[in-house]
Parts: C-alpha cells; sequence; structure tokens
C-alpha cells in the first residue's frame, strides 16, 4: 500500500493476475520467441552450467523450464499465489517473493526478470536494482526486458483486468543502471508485435551509489 493507504499500481497489477492467471497463460505463447532463446543462451553462458539463478516473476513456468533445460539451476519466484498454484499443478516447486517488498536471499549466478520490471515505477526499479546487488554473487548477472516506449500506461488487454506499465528508451535505461552503479554489458531491441529492451548488467559497485 502507499503512505495514502491506497492500493500502488503494482499491486492493482498485481490483483489482476491473481484473478486472470489462468486466461493470461492460455494467451501466452508456450515457446520463447528465437530472439527470446537466444537471449536465455547469453544468460546461460554467463551465469555458467549449474549455476544458481533466481527467476522474478516465473509466472506459469514457461522460461524457468527452458532455462533449466539448457543447464541451470532456478529458483522459480512470483508475486502472484495464481501462478504458484499453476507451477505446483505442473509439479515444479516454486515460492512467492515480491521482489519490491521482500528479501531476495542468495547468493545466485544470475538473477532474470523477463517481463516483469515493466510493472514497477521507475522509483520501484531504482530501488530493486539496489537490491538485486546484494543478491547476486561476485561476478553474477541481472537479465530483463522492459516494453520501448515513453511514459506509463493502463490496459486491459489480455487479462480483461487493469495491468500499469511502465515503458523505458534505451537512453533512460543505461542512465538509470550507470547511475545506480551496473554496467551494461548487452542492450538489445527486439522487435515484435511491440517493441522491447532486453538488458543483461553487472554490478560496478558492492554498495549503492550514494
Amino acid at each position: 500500500m502507499s503512505s495514502e493507504g491506497h492500493a500502488t499500481d503494482n499491486e492493482v497489477t498485481l490483483a489482476s493476475y491473481e484473478r486472470a492467471a489462468d486466461r493470461y497463460t492460455a494467451a501466452t505463447s508456450s515457446r520463447p520467441r528465437p530472439a527470446e532463446l537466444e537471449f536465455f543462451e547469453r544468460v546461460v553462458a554467463r551465469v555458467g552450467q549449474g549455476g544458481r539463478l533466481l527467476e522474478l516473476g516465473s509466472g506459469p513456468g514457461r522460461d524457468a523450464m527452458v532455462l533449466e533445460s539448457l543447464g541451470l539451476v532456478v529458483d522459480r519466484t512470483d508475486a502472484a499465489q495464481s501462478f504458484l498454484a499453476q507451477m505446483a499443478a505442473d509439479g515444479f516447486s516454486a515460492r512467492r517473493l515480491n521482489a519490491i517488498d521482500d528479501e531476495l536471499g542468495g547468493p545466485y549466478g544470475g538473477v532474470l526478470a523477463n517481463a516483469v520490471f515493466l510493472h514497477f515505477s521507475r522509483d520501484e526499479l531504482a530501488a530493486v536494482l539496489d537490491k538485486i546487488r546484494g543478491a547476486l554473487s561476485d561476478g553474477g548477472v541481472l537479465a530483463f526486458s522492459v516494453k520501448e516506449g515513453d511514459g506509463e500506461a493502463w490496459s486491459d488487454g489480455k487479462l480483461g483486468h487493469p495491468r500499469h506499465f511502465t515503458y523505458w528508451r534505451e537512453q533512460n535505461l543505461r542512465h538509470l543502471l550507470e547511475g545506480r552503479g551496473w554496467r551494461v554489458e548487452r542492450l538489445e531491441q527486439i522487435a515484435g508485435v511491440e517493441s522491447w529492451l532486453y538488458v543483461i548488467a553487472t554490478p560496478t559497485t558492492t554498495s549503492v551509489p550514494a
């Protein structure tokens, strides 16, 4: 909740996922796009075979299955109980974790947030970036994707319930990361129905910049 006692945009979005996780899963491809698969392969190469990866926002678990097939040990998490129930029904262990509110644990060789940070405000993402640094082992990497664009917006698409989106341009995203003590190893645009920015970054400092 906000300091005024009202639900934050992220909390409203999370409530929508709780109500419509099955609808989201049905509307989402069971296989990553070729460009996404290449991104995952780069993540695996950076973390290393057998490495531990924390996945924020596992959803129905599609990406975790791909990453596990490529050789990683994935700690599946989601802030929505509805998605945890889906993964449990499929025989996978997952824990409830809200990246904004909860401690992340670790250390991990990598943290992945595919199509998750797009639901965070710019201030929320800055705070989570600081938190992730403490969850990584030496040499660990952060990998994530956000939608490309300007400003913010609400949408009922795909779920039939409201979700809040924060859009990013490459320059603004680089500025945020570098300002929070991260080095961008790779930032690429992947076009489709919408344009996405895919990022791999590593900490340049062990503490939050002043």
